[in-house]
Order: structure tokens, then C-alpha cells, then sequence
């Protein structure tokens, strides 16, 4: 059944931030049992709005992801009077060419996969059944930007559909799909606040005379000022300028994110309302300045917070309103005061939220890499920044407009689409100026922004940097390039190369699988413990540079990007909560140090399972307690570990781990608590005692797989009495520069990848001296040679792992001294990166604990990890 949003009820307080239809005018959608099929296809499914036809063949095991025309077809009943009124149908988001189609005629065309979109379909639709087609397409288009980026470009129409019934003359819903009054507050003081309302009206309908009125409403409801102007004779499609005044205005800001509302009514000339609408605005200041940051309401204000993706696990971009509000709450909880919507406008509930609750933030078009090459592309890029604008006007969190992310990161214009560098870099900087005027043109009160790489050269040589008000620069020191410890000298570098721009950090980040651990973490081996190393560098930083306005971590969200690989594909792990929004321990320390009210956590919350091997009946592993109090104190089973002082928002202590349920409860010297429970896996030193095992070999990492409800501890070295391998050499992937400690491209045929990631290759043999009886033993393989299937990233900056040569393998293998495979070829047989798990049961007997061998005949042998379980 379609729901009808009427104007005079509101559902939900978000929904206030939206200029919203009065009688007789009003809005319901249509989102509801449409059907999908995909051009060329007869197979036909049943679908509801938002959806993707992306969800799951983004992430599976073939390279790429379909991309092509969709068609949705639905029947359309309208029940409405349609006398003397129009009707629109609004589409929030369809990527990214749409045709619809009404009745069997074409209704419109639009370019564009991120911003909404209206059709005026009055003359083709009746009271009745109307039949509606949609022709989407999602194929690559040189015309239609992004290009290329680091994310997923899900097809189909992924949020809502609504059909708008308005007056024939009416305020202008269809002005860019942004509800056509527009407010800004040119001149703000204490004691007033200037308010300028530009109107758009379309008047289809001859009348001598209407009459345009506005009343501010302050944010407890209260009227605080009116204007009204007379129109005589309108026509067409008309624009009106009012300014009204408020006294003492009561400010926007981060901390009390005050909203008044704007009643806007088309009156005929006896009074009678034609049209009316209402939407909310803010009055504040703010500034971003070359020499001293970030200012609000005249008050310094360093800006921190994150981007976000619009995506969650397993449904693509097709989410319901509330996920996108919870984004938005996630981040105020951590702390943050700053959101980056990137890299294109996303659902208008995300700046609502903002407005609501108190978070800053600036929205961009999808100019990602490079530019296309298309004669409408240009034009293409000016239209989406008005429609970004307009239908992002009226929200006061939103203070900037960017455009171009890493512009000129792809080099491929100038290397092989046939033109000079120099030209490239032309073109680039003629198509920025048409953008940033056309922002420009439609708001002068906010600026601009580009989003660069860390190339600065680049951006120097180009002019691009002329061109915006502030220059963002995506910084990765420490992960794709160089180490932390060059972040602050870089950062001087390029306020001394770009004088009198504001600077922002618009990008840093670290990729985390929240399933990895290690006590001895390296960059690139996915760990949290490195992801959090590299956010407890990065943030002392960018705090201690005045004259840096802000900066935002890449990303809020781990999101689809379905051309990596690494620990886990098709995602970029670089969020700090996952997918499905589970808080890593980097969103912790944020929340710590800049969360409101006392505050305690214990670090690894979502580590559920622990493991390692016993010493003394114990096993002692560090542990980290996120607090915002000065000391924080650590019991373990009710016995306390000790108190110890707060230092950048965590405080660690070695815990000695026993087998079975762990208790840990911190508590802060602010009175905030946090329980955890850890069930520890603990290998004893008794080996009469054993149980089971699961070892990752050629790695330091340890792996909880929350599926199976197994941990996955790293390999040792065997001693006589306990387990471990024998000779070989732990892997590590070459990449440009260096290497790496985990193979990262994806391996087929399994959700685990990093069991199959690592391995130690011309190991002579795997001990285990366990008591007699009957065991499994599982031995994981995966030929890690060879070529890669998907294509170097852009992303990686020069520092893509370098694949090997394809080895020839071949070896077998004894379980005490029985040979179990004989010339095993795991490439030969299951092609190179693919996982293979062999189980065996064997019968140790006479004392004898289990003997793993392996015997080359061509190559080096090689285990990616093995698991033993004593069968009872």
C-alpha cells in the first residue's frame, strides 16, 4: 500500500529539516510492488523501492559486477482529483541514466546517479491505473560522472519514489527537485540577523494578482517576522527577492542546533492560500580561514570527524531512511562535529540529521580520478552541482561544496588517451572554473572545495588550485606511502606551497578487518591494532597545526569496492565501524577522546573469542580500555589489575587469560563502567591435556572467524613438548615498494581469506606432540602465485603488490610417515588463489603426537594453515 506523507502531519522530527508540502498540496510514495527485469531477460521479480540489482553479484568470486539497463514497470493508480492541479513525479535517486516512461510515452531523461530529479507527467497521467516504466542504466559513460572510483556504482533505484500533486501555480517543487525557496542570512550579529529568501513560483495559470508571504518561526514555534510582496500579473516561471529581519536571533551551532522554520504561502488576491510550504534554516556564521582554521559564530573550531558511504553489507545502496539516520547519530556519538559527504549527495535525511543535530559538513558531485571525455560532460558536472546546491541550500550543517576528488590522480589522459599532460591539465582546470561558477552562481555565501591527492605538484603545475576557496588533500602517510612520522612536515609543505588557501585534511585512514589481531602490528597486515596505531599518531597532529581547519577520517563506514581484494574483498576496510556499523576499537578512542559525558570501553569489544598458548596456566595479552576520565582501573574475574592514567584516550594493561569465560570490567575515575566477556581458547602446555588447535602459518596475525566460532592463532616455531613448524620461511608480498606481510588479493572459493592469505613455503614438516587418540587435522592450502584477476589500484599510489611468477608445485604429503597426498599440484589442480581444505583422520598411537611432513618434487612446499581437533 503506497504511504501518504500529508503535509500537516509529521512523523518524525528529521522530517522537519525538509521543505514539505501544505494544502493543497502534498506528496505519497510509490515505492511498492514494482516489478524488475534486466534488459534482454525474461526473468521477471517482484520488487519494493529502494532497491539494486548490485546487492550480491558485487561481492562474489567473478571479477566485475553488472552493469547495463534495468527496466522497472508499475501500475500506477491514482485516486486523486487532477483538476486544476499538476504532478510531478520525484525520484530521490537512480543511478544513473533514467528515462521514464508514463502510459507509453517517454515523461523525461535525466543524467546523474546521486542528486533527485522530478518529471512533470500532468498531461499523461488520469484517474485510474497509469502504466510506469523506468529504464535505468548504470553502463560506464564518458559523459555521465564518476568515471572511475574507489567504491561501487550500484545500479538501479535505490531510494525513494513519490508522486507530488501540487496547484497549477505553484511555489516550485520542480526548480532542480530543490522545493524552490531558498534561505541564506547574509548579515548575522547579536542583536540581528538579515534573512534573504529567494522564491521560485511557476504560474501556469493568468491571475492579476498573488501575493508571496513569508512568516519566520523561531525554534520554540514562536513568530518572529513576516514580509510580504505582491506579484501582479505573474507568468511563466517567476523569482522573488525578500529579506526579512530577526532580533537577537538565536544562533546555530554545534553544541545547540537551533532551527527556525519558514511558513512560505501563495495567496490569490482575496487572501485564499494557492501553494504553501515550510522549511527550516539556521542562523549562524562561520569562516574558513588560510592562517587560523575554522571559525563558527565568530568561535575557533577545529573540524573532525568522517566521510561516509551510503552503503551497508548485503543490501548495496538501497537503504531504508532510518540506516541513514543511524550513520549520522554514529557519528555524533563518537564525537565528531564534521561530515564529508562523499563522494557524491546522498539521501537529504543525511543533512537533516546534520542540521538536527549539530554536525557540520559539505557535500560534493561525483567528479572522481579523472574527467570524461564526452562533449556533454562538462555540462553534465555544471547541472549536478545545481542540483547538489539547491536541494542542499537550505541545511545551515552544510557549510562548503566540493567537487573533483583526485582529479588528477589517473594519469591515463596524458599516458595513453593521446593528448600532452599539459593539455589534460588544461582541460581539467577550464572544467573546475564551469563547475565553480555554476556553485558559485547559485550560492555565493558558502565556498568551494577540491579534494586532492597527495601529489601537491601536480595541483601546483595544473592552476587547480586557484580555483576553489579550500584545498582538501587526501593524506595516507603511514599506510600507502612514507611513515606517520612525515604527516606534519607534509602538512607545513602544503601551507607553504598554497598561500592564502584554507587547508583541510579531507582523507586519512588505515584498512582494518575487525576478525585480525596482532601484538606485533606492521602496516598493511589489516590488523586493528595498526589501524589504531595509525589514528593515535594521525590525531596529535592534525590538532597541533593551527592554521589546519579540520579533517576527516576516511571512512565512517567500511563500504563496497568491489574491485579490491585484501583481507576481506569488495569492501574498503578502512571505516571505523564495519559495514554493518559494528564500532572498531579506532571508533573508541575517537569517542574517548571527543564524546560528551563520562565514558568507558574495553578495547576488542567485538573480540569475542580469544586464544593463545598457555605459560604458567595463563596466557598474558594486552588489552587497551578507551576512557575519557584521567585514570581508568581493570579487574579481571573481580580481581583488579590495577588503575593506571589515561593517556590519548586508552590506557593498556596485560591481562593474564585463563581457558574458558573471562570477565573484565573497567571502570573510570569518571564512574563510567564497561563489562566484557572473553571466551579464551587456551592451548595448554600439558599436551596430555590438548584439545584442539587452529594455527595460521607465515604470520603474526591472529583470526576469529565468528562464523565457524573458532580463533585462528599464529604460527611458532616447535619445541619438543608443545607444537609448531619446522623450517620454511614465512611469505611476505612483494609491493612498489617494499613488501607486504599478507597476500592481498582475494582468494576464491571461501569467506575466510585470511586463513588462506599468509603461509610458510619449504617448511619441512608441522609437530603437534599430542597424547594418543583420534584427531582430525585440517590442512589449508593456497597457491599464492601467479597473476593477479582484477588490475593494479589507482588507490595504492605506486604501492600495489607485485604479483609472482606462477610457481610449479608439486609435493606430497605424510601424516606420520603416511603419505596423504602424493605430487600435489594446488594450482594445477584448483587454479592459483583459490582455498583448498583437505580433512584426514589419523591415529596417534605409541606416544608418537602428529608428524606433518612434506616432500618437494618440484617447487617448495607450502601450508597456509592447519587445524587440529581431538575427536572424542
Amino acid at each position: 500500500m503506497d504511504k501518504v506523507r500529508l503535509s500537516l502531519v509529521i512523523l518524525f522530527s528529521c522530517l522537519l529539516c525538509r521543505p514539505v508540502l501544505a494544502a493543497p498540496g502534498y506528496e505519497r510514495t510509490v515505492n511498492e510492488d514494482w516489478s524488475f527485469h534486466k534488459d534482454g531477460s525474461q526473468v521477471t521479480e517482484k520488487v519494493s523501492i529502494p532497491h539494486t540489482w548490485n546487492a550480491e553479484d558485487c561481492t562474489d568470486d567473478e571479477p566485475g559486477y553488472w552493469r547495463g539497463v534495468g527496466w522497472y514497470d508499475k501500475t500506477v493508480i491514482i485516486n486523486e482529483n487532477l483538476s486544476g492541479r499538476k504532478v510531478f513525479v520525484r525520484f530521490e535517486g537512480a543511478n544513473q541514466q533514467t528515462d521514464l516512461y508514463v502510459n507509453g510515452v517517454h515523461a523525461g531523461s535525466h543524467k546523474g546517479g546521486y542528486t533527485a530529479f522530478m518529471f512533470d507527467i500532468t498531461g499523461l497521467v488520469h484517474p485510474g491505473p497509469n502504466a510506469f516504466e523506468v529504464r535505468v542504466d548504470n553502463s560506464h559513460n564518458e559523459g555521465i560522472p564518476p568515471m572511475s572510483a574507489d567504491f561501487t556504482f550500484f545500479g538501479g533505484i535505490y531510494r525513494d519514489v513519490s508522486l507530488l500533486f501540487v496547484p497549477e501555480n505553484h511555489i516550485s517543487v520542480e526548480h532542480y527537485a530543490g522545493g524552490g525557496v531558498y534561505i541564506s542570512t547574509p548579515e548575522v550579529s547579536q542583536s540581528k540577523a538579515s534573512v534573504h529568501i529567494e522564491t521560485h513560483l511557476s504560474i501556469t495559470r493568468p491571475e492579476k494578482k498573488l501575493i508571496l508571504e513569508h512568516i519566520i518561526l523561531s525554534p520554540d514555534g514562536t513568530a518572529v517576522a513576516s514580509v510580504r510582496k505582491c506579484l501582479c500579473k505573474p507568468s511563466g516561471n517567476v523569482v522573488v527577492q525578500t529579506d526579512a529581519v530577526v532580533t537577537e536571533p538565536l544562533l546555530w551551532d554545534v553544541d545547540t542546533p537551533r532551527l527556525y522554520t519558514v511558513t512560505t504561502r501563495l495567496l490569490d488576491r482575496k487572501g485564499n492560500a494557492v501553494d504553501s510550504r515550510r522549511s527550516t534554516f539556521g542562523i549562524r556564521t562561520f569562516r574558513f580561514d588560510a592562517q587560523e582554521g575554522f571559525f563558527l559564530n565568530g568561535r575557533h573550531l577545529k573540524l573532525i570527524g568522517t566521510n561516509r558511504h551510503q552503503d551497508y553489507k548485503g543490501m548495496g545502496n538501497a537503504l531504508p531512511d532510518g540506516m541513514h539516520l543511524r550513520d549520522v547519530r554514529l557519528l555524533k556519538d563518537m564525537g565528531g562535529n564534521f561530515l564529508r559527504i562523499s563522494h557524491y549527495p546522498q539521501d537529504d535525511l543525511v543533512p537533516q540529521e546534520c542540521d538536527r543535530l549539530g554536525i557540520l559538513g559539505c557535500v560534493e558531485i561525483p567528479v572522481v580520478n579523472r574527467i570524461g571525455f564526452a562533449g556533454d560532460f562538462a555540462e553534465n558536472c555544471e547541472n549536478m552541482a545545481r542540483e547538489m546546491v539547491y536541494q542542499s541550500f537550505n541545511h545551515p550543517s552544510m557549510v562548503a561544496w566540493a567537487y573533483m576528488n583526485e582529479v588528477l590522480l589517473d594519469d591515463s589522459p596524458w599516458k595513453s588517451g593521446g593528448m600532452s599532460m599539459e593539455e589534460y591539465f588544461r582541460k581539467v582546470k577550464e572544467c573546475a572554473s564551469c563547475i565553480d561558477g555554476a556553485i558559485r552562481q547559485a550560492d555565493p555565501s558558502r565556498p568551494t572545495m577540491i579534494p586532492c591527492d597527495s601529489n601537491r605538484r601536480k595541483y601546483k603545475e595544473s592552476g587547480l588550485w586557484e580555483v576553489p576557496d579550500i584545498l582538501g588533500f587526501n593524506l595516507y602517510y603511514g599506510w600507502y606511502y612514507s611513515s606517520f612520522g612525515k604527516l606534519g612536515a607534509a602538512l607545513d609543505e602544503l601551507h607553504s606551497t598554497f598561500p592564502g588557501k584554507a587547508l583541510f585534511v579531507s582523507e586519512y585512514g588505515a584498512d582494518c578487518d575487525s576478525r585480525l589481531h596482532s601484538f606485533e602490528p606492521e602496516c598493511h597486515d589489516y590488523t586493528c591494532e595498526f589501524s589504531l596505531l595509525f589514528h593515535r599518531n594521525y590525531i596529535p597532529v592534525l590538532f597541533g597545526k593551527d592554521y589546519l581547519c579540520g579533517a576527516t577520517v576516511w571512512n565512517l563506514n567500511d563500504f563496497h569496492s568491489e574491485a579490491r581484494g585484501f583481507a576481506v574483498p569488495h569492501f574498503n576496510l578502512k571505516g571505523l565501524v564495519t559495514s554493518d556499523r559494528t564500532p572498531k576499537d579506532g571508533y573508541w578512542l575517537y569517542k574517548a577522546l571527543f564524546g560528551k559525558g563520562p565514558f568507558v570501553r574495553i578495547g576488542g569489544a567485538d573480540w569475542k573469542i580469544r586464544g593463545g598458548q598457555a605459560f604458567g596456566g595463563v596466557c598474558i595479552q594486552p588489552v587497551d580500555v578507551f576512557a575519557s576520565s584521567e585514570r581508568v582501573e581493570l579487574s579481571l574475574n573481580g580481581k583488579s589489575l590495577g588503575a593506571k592514567p589515561v593517556s590519548g584516550g586508552c590506557a593498556r594493561f596485560d591481562v593474564p587469560f585463563t581457558g574458558g569465560e573471562n570477565i573484565l570490567e573497567a571502570v573510570g575515575s569518571d564512574g563510567a563502567r564497561d563489562l566484557q566477556r572473553v571466551d579464551f581458547r587456551l592451548v595448554p602446555e600439558d599436551m596430555s591435556l590438548f584439545r584442539e588447535i587452529s594455527v595460521m602459518m607465515g604470520t603474526r596475525r591472529f583470526f576469529e572467524d565468528r562464523t565457524g566460532g573458532q580463533i585462528w592463532i599464529p604460527e611458532q616455531e616447535y619445541k619438543p613438548g608443545s607444537w609448531g613448524y619446522i623450517g620454511g620461511d614465512a611469505m611476505r608480498q612483494k609491493s612498489g615498494r617494499g613488501s607486504r606481510p599478507a597476500f592481498e588479493a582475494d582468494i576464491a572459493q571461501t569467506c575466510l581469506d585470511p586463513v588462506f592469505q599468509t603461509q610458510r613455503a619449504g617448511r619441512e614438516a608441522f609437530k603437534a606432540d599430542v597424547p594418543d587418540g583420534e584427531y582430525f587435522v585440517y590442512l589449508y592450502f593456497a597457491d599464492l602465485s601467479g597473476p593477479y584477476r582484477g588490475k593494479p589500484m589507482l588507490y595504492s599510489l605506486g604501492n600495489d603488490a607485485v604479483p609472482s611468477e606462477a610457481a610449479e608445485r608439486e609435493f606430497s604429503v605424510l601424516i606420520n610417515g603416511i603419505p596423504v597426498l602424493t605430487d600435489f599440484n594446488i594450482a594445477g589442480e584448483y587454479g592459483y588463489h583459490t582455498a583448498v581444505i583437505r580433512r584426514f583422520t589419523v591415529d596417534v598411537e605409541g606416544g608418537t603426537g602428529l608428524d606433518v611432513s612434506f616432500v618437494p618434487s618440484k617447487g617448495l612446499p607450502v601450508l597456509n594453515a592447519i587445524r587440529i581437533v581431538r575427536y572424542e
